[in-house]
């Protein structure tokens, strides 16, 4: 009775975990759907020295710079960047990370950038590529919101009535063994 007790246990374990509401699919429909919502733009630079990686967020960019050989970050370095003829001098944020503000924001397309890097007595040049795209494109607007169906309660629920029966079935059947061993 006991392993039929534990059987039950571990179907409800089972079958809880295997169900998944609306928003919670992970099938092929989702995968193929990842590519059409792109990511906010992007900038990689590295040199032999250096590594500095970027975010287009709101009014400026947000950068990692860490060393190349030993991917840990740098964060006492002057960092100036020359992107669509504006010259930014990166300030460095509490998180070790640096803050890039642009005085205009950057029109749409693929622009250079170049940065100089001075690190205690080290100093290094990085160029790369910022493709940026149309804001629209950024942050596309939801075509439909999930709804809740209400039934995700169900498997807690035949799982709950399945324990139940079997806790049932084990007192009656350890009462009847108590009762034929008394008489």
């Amino acid at each position: 009775m006991r392993k039929l007790l534990a059987g039950c246990v571990c179907s409800l374990m089972f079958a809880c975990a295997a169900v998944a509401g609306e928003g919670h699919d992970h099938g092929e429909e989702k995968a193929a759907a990842a590519p059409d919502s792109p990511a906010a733009p992007r900038l990689v630079m590295e040199s032999t020295q250096f590594e500095l990686v970027g975010t287009l967020e709101g009014d400026g960019l947000h950068l990692f710079l860490d060393d190349h050989a030993s991917n840990a970050p740098v964060t006492d370095a002057s960092v100036e960047l020359e992107i669509a003829g504006q010259r930014i001098k990166a300030e460095a944020e509490a998180d070790g990370s640096y803050h890039a503000a642009m005085s205009q924001p950057l029109p749409e397309g693929e622009h250079a950038v170049m940065a100089t890097i001075l690190a205690g007595d080290t100093s290094d040049l990085l160029t790369g590529n910022l493709d940026v795209h149309a804001a629209d494109a950024m942050h596309p607007e939801p075509t439909a919101t999930p709804s809740v169906n209400g039934w995700g309660f169900l498997p807690w629920l035949l799982g709950l009535a399945v324990i139940a029966v079997a806790l049932t079935v084990f007192t009656l059947r350890h009462d009847i063994r108590a009762r034929g061993k008394k008489s």
